[in-house]
């Protein structure tokens, strides 16, 4: 798709792709000035809520399911608007200046207690596999959210005790992360649209579950920025397979 872009381009005259160009660089600082200014207000809200929700409101259960909810939507909020700003600075194109090399099992082993705080009274069964020698040379930080997005998608599209198979592996010289769930599953139509902004395969449903239809833009966004790419395997009604694909040139093993 990307090559398919940069030939179209490459076709048009110059003045019209610098045109282009300039309208995307407006698309990206409106969409980052405004979520900067929406992140003080929600603060503000979100805390003066919390304050509301710790009174004594037992003669008032009512207001206090307002509260509740009204609390929810704002967490709700300031998470679309957190993604909306990641999202931006991984479209900038800038070159990522902190790369470090990245013990990705003790990462992965940080993100599935989270996970397993995340699946709560679902009981799901998440098992990590990791090869721990194995390193990565990268951002930690967008790789970071790259690893979370893709378990904690898996935590909330899988069944209550369902399975969550977690990889980190070497292949062919390259470096493997995968996710297999025992999930729903998506239909080979929507698999690849699923790394769009705001696609959902099923709207009322990602509502529901928290989701702001940013996550994988933003894995799709992290995995070009580290010149690697994303795999997707599933089967309705059956579970899926997440797989990030690294080049040989971002491994390393760690010496012993």
């Amino acid at each position: 798709m990307k090559s398919n872009i940069q030939e179209i381009l490459a076709s048009l005259p110059p003045q019209v792709v610098n045109h282009i160009q300039h309208l995307e660089r407006m698309r990206q600082d409106f969409v980052a000035n405004v979520s900067h200014e929406l992140r003080t207000p929600l603060t503000v809200i979100h805390g003066y809520l919390e304050t509301l929700l710790n009174q004594d409101l037992d003669e008032t259960k009512q207001w206090k399911k307002i509260f509740l909810q009204m609390h929810q939507q704002t967490l709700r909020m300031e998470n679309l608007v957190e993604n909306l700003l990641l999202l931006s600075q991984l479209e900038s194109h800038e070159e990522n200046k902190i790369e470090k090399e990245i013990i990705v099992s003790d990462l992965l082993e940080i993100i599935c207690n989270e996970a397993k705080e995340l699946s709560n009274e679902s009981n799901h069964q998440i098992k990590l596999y990791t090869d721990k020698n194995l390193i990565l040379i990268g951002h930690e930080a967008e790789l970071r959210s790259l690893f979370s997005n893709i378990i904690f998608n898996a935590i909330k599209y899988t069944p209550a005790h369902g399975r969550i198979d977690i990889y980190w592996h070497k292949q062919d010289k390259q470096g493997y992360f995968s996710v297999k769930d025992t999930g729903i599953g998506i239909a080979s139509e929507h698999i690849p649209k699923l790394t769009e902004r705001f696609y959902r395969v099923d709207p009322a449903r990602s509502r529901d579950s928290g989701g702001t239809g940013l996550g994988l833009a933003i894995v799709k966004h992290v995995l070009l920025r580290h010149q690697s790419q994303l795999d997707i395997q599933s089967v309705l009604g059956k579970g899926s397979t997440f797989t990030c694909i690294f080049p040989e040139s971002r491994m390393r093993y760690l010496s012993i």
